[in-house]
């Protein structure tokens, strides 16, 4: 249950990061997520982070918080629930 716990909360972190980056994307003028259909394209981010002062190891945090929760919440569900079907 931990691990599920864990992997909730890392995709939780990396959703946060994800919209800050796509909040600091938007006070440049670029469309709203929802306008774009939801894609983001983190290579514009690191176009103007540079000009913006902003650092580029957020985006790599994201992304391994990303992995590392869906990890975590894959090997809980299994260590949780096993692979087998109950009464077998």
């Amino acid at each position: 249950m931990l691990m599920m716990v864990l992997g909730i909360a890392f995709l939780t972190a990396a959703s946060a990061m994800d919209l800050v980056f796509r909040l600091r994307m938007k006070q440049l003028g670029h469309r709203w997520m929802l306008l774009r259909g939801g894609t983001f394209n983190y290579r514009e981010y690191h176009q103007v982070r540079s000009a913006n002062g902003w650092p580029a190891w957020p985006v790599y945090v994201m992304w391994a918080a990303c992995a590392c929760g869906l990890a975590l919440l894959i090997a809980g569900f299994f260590v949780e629930f096993g692979t087998h079907p109950p009464g077998r």
